[in-house]
């Protein structure tokens, strides 16, 4: 029995040795052993790089997967060319009070503060930049963490610029001219505690007020696509509401923040570009929430504001809305929640 089992352990040690041969390539003529090596290296380069890839793609898969924290709208700022007849509107008529403002080295006023509500304000830019038929300068969103928004922005491949201490005691950063819309930058910041802004909390709050929060904004669409892939792909902002109204093109996006404030910013993607300093101040405007469109619409009047006044219209979103303009031909919305009655006699949510 011993003596039969040596041929098969002998066939053993033989097909290991072919084995080793094999993977050794010591059976392989120089030539075929170069081939076989560099298919095998070709081999490994590509496992490297599916691996690379895979490693980018979870690298983004993670970086997308939380939403941003952003609280909300914190202001709107739009330019003016009168001091004076911007503060008849804006406090005058819409009954916000001037709650601060920052002045240039000479003492010449730069920057009125209207006031909203505790977070949320209408700046006045008193300055007209030639050759610019669009009023709205920028948009600022507000964070209770600065930093995880920007290492959040950095990593989804924005172009943020550096976190700054701003004169106003708030943090902030920018992006600067946002893909297709009209806008000279976006702002992010955290209120800081010793900011002008929280230095202001209950104060300011005229009972004058028509409104008491800055709803959405409007921005010039330059490129649809490229709008609304910074604001839904990059941003993750989600579409709320779209406006088709022949079931092919869509006219309108109303766009939602991540987070729980319910606030949204309105593109467009008209069928030619839109030009002239009216028809831009049309499209580039805020929109005012409140919840009587009849109470807003006779206090305006009571305010003062009767020229080229027309009656609230039932939008096809679903909500009523008054248009007004400021003096310099900016357009200022009050809107109701959504609303599916249309009777103007029960146009109260």
């Amino acid at each position: 029995m011993v003596a039969a089992m040596v041929p098969q352990a002998d066939g053993y040690a033989e097909r290991d040795a072919a084995l080793l041969r094999f993977r050794t390539g010591r059976n392989e003529n120089p030539q075929q052993r170069r081939h076989n090596q560099a298919n095998f290296n070709g081999f490994l380069r590509s496992m490297r790089m599916i691996r690379m890839w895979f490693c980018l793609w979870l690298f983004c898969a993670t970086a997308f997967s939380q939403e941003l924290p952003l609280l909300g709208i914190s202001h709107i700022a739009f330019r003016i060319s009168a001091i004076e007849k911007a503060r008849a509107f804006y406090h005058g008529v819409l009954g916000y009070d001037e709650a601060f403002d920052d002045k240039t080295p000479n003492g010449q006023l730069s920057i009125a503060y209207f006031k909203v509500n505790d977070n949320q304000y209408v700046e006045i830019i008193n300055k007209i930049v030639p050759d610019r038929d669009v009023l709205m300068s920028h948009i600022g969103f507000y964070t209770d963490d600065i930093k995880k928004l920007h290492k959040m922005m950095a990593e989804r491949g924005l172009v943020v610029g550096k976190i700054i201490d701003g004169k106003d005691g708030n943090r902030r950063f920018t992006i600067q001219k946002p893909p297709g819309i009209v806008l000279e930058y976006i702002e992010f910041l955290q209120y800081g505690p010793h900011s002008w802004q929280r230095q202001s909390t209950g104060k300011y709050l005229s009972d004058h007020r028509i409104s008491t929060h800055l709803l959405h904004d409007g921005f010039v669409v330059t490129d649809f696509e490229a709008a609304r892939h910074f604001w839904v792909d990059q941003l993750g902002f989600k579409v709320m509401w779209e406006y088709k109204p022949d079931n092919v093109r869509v006219r309108l996006l109303h766009l939602r923040l991540p987070g729980p404030s319910g606030e949204y910013v309105e593109i467009g993607n008209p069928t030619k570009p839109v030009t002239g300093k009216k028809q831009l101040g049309v499209v580039a405007h805020v929109s005012l929430e409140v919840s009587d469109i009849q109470a807003a619409y006779r206090e305006v009047q009571d305010h003062g504001y009767t020229e080229n006044l027309r009656p609230p219209m039932y939008g096809p979103d679903h909500r009523w809305q008054l248009n007004l303009y400021d003096p310099d031909g900016t357009r200022v919305e009050f809107m109701t929640p959504i609303q599916m009655n249309n009777d103007t006699n029960n146009a109260k949510q």
